[in-house]
């Protein structure tokens, strides 16, 4: 596994979306595919903020694996500012063997505090960001979405 920083998401655009499509398609997600244009458009549209930073995961044969994107941001606090874990994204094939974790970590390691992040509602991913000292700070329903969310912090 290679981690590596990455400016210029733009560069990487369809292998984004391809991996995107791949890990929200199904359960829990079940996003269109489409929703996998909106997540890297909105990453390609970020890049190059101030204290933006995405990390990315590349396989023996340089095949993309994973990434992790985050930035400074109020939204998710309420006007305060914190660094937002905005995307987490791990192939199906490469879950379970640490590589989540591993972009994590590198992506936070010294990010500012407080870090935000806002996860569907669901066992599995919220016990996962529990495990690695994330706390629940307030759950929440986006407009024109039927999901339940959860806002989470770790300081």
């Amino acid at each position: 596994m290679n981690l590596k920083a990455v400016a210029d998401p733009g560069a990487l655009r369809d292998e984004l979306i391809a991996l995107c499509a791949q890990a929200f398609c199904g359960p829990p997600w079940h996003d269109p595919p489409r929703g996998a244009v909106r997540t890297v458009d909105r990453l390609v549209d970020m890049a190059g903020r101030p204290g933006w930073r995405m990390v990315a995961a590349h396989d023996a044969d340089g095949a993309l694996t994973g990434f992790a994107a985050g930035r400074p941001d109020t939204f998710l606090s309420g006007g305060d500012e914190s660094f937002e874990l905005f995307e987490l994204v791990v192939a199906p094939a490469q879950q379970g063997r640490g590589l989540g974790r591993a972009l994590h970590d590198a992506l936070l390691v010294d990010a500012p505090a407080p870090r935000l992040l806002m996860t569907l509602d669901v066992p599995e991913l919220r016990g996962r960001y529990e495990r690695w000292g994330w706390y629940v700070v307030r759950q929440v329903r986006p407009e024109k979405d039927p999901r339940a969310y959860v806002v989470m912090r770790a300081d």
